[in-house]
């Protein structure tokens, strides 16, 4: 494996370990943080910016689409924004960004959270995929972050579980969690 690759996938491990540590019940627990919330989203930032700084460059095209498939890429990743916004929007986004101290705990599905569970993630997921032109770093970077999101929804679906027991059961029937389906 080239060099380029070894410190980006580093990087990518240095991510998932800070957001996943800090995101545990437990660390939080014992951390004794003055706003929790708010160093876990400093955290996060100052961990995406070494990324930033430090991602070594891979420019080898993995694929480069061009005219109404370059657009509907684009139209794509258009609404994967739309879908963070919205989502973010839908729920308290300023607790999400550490602005806020988390309320206590209360169930709530707004809109786009009836049709699927993850709307946030989703939109992660378009943002990084639908690009017209993907080098071999970004590639790695979008592959990166989706198996950190896929593994990251468990653990996270796991703490709705016990926070909220038996109602977010039911809701993990009635919604899917990424795909939108037809309604019955």
């Amino acid at each position: 494996m080239n060099p380029a690759a070894l410190i980006n996938l580093a990087l990518l491990l240095l991510f998932g370990a800070q957001h996943s540590l800090m995101a545990r019940p437990w660390f939080k627990e014992r951390a004794r943080f003055p706003k929790p919330r708010r160093t876990y989203a400093l955290a996060t930032v100052a961990v995406l910016i070494v990324m930033a700084r430090m991602w070594q460059p891979m420019p080898e095209l993995a694929w480069h689409f061009t005219g109404i498939t370059g657009y509907g890429l684009y139209a794509v990743w258009t609404f994967g924004l739309q879908l963070i916004l919205f989502g973010a929007i839908s729920i308290n986004w300023r607790e999400l960004l550490g602005l806020a101290e988390p309320a206590q705990p209360e169930f709530r599905a707004p809109f786009l959270y009836t049709i699927i569970r993850h709307p946030i993630y989703l939109g992660i997921i378009l943002v990084l995929w639908a690009t017209p032109r993907m080098t071999h770093g970004r590639l790695l970077f979008a592959a990166g972050m989706t198996l950190y999101i896929l593994i990251g929804i468990q653990f996270e679906e796991r703490d709705l579980e016990r926070a909220f027991g038996e109602v977010y059961r039911v809701y993990k029937q009635r919604v899917p969690m990424l795909i939108p389906r037809p309604r019955r």
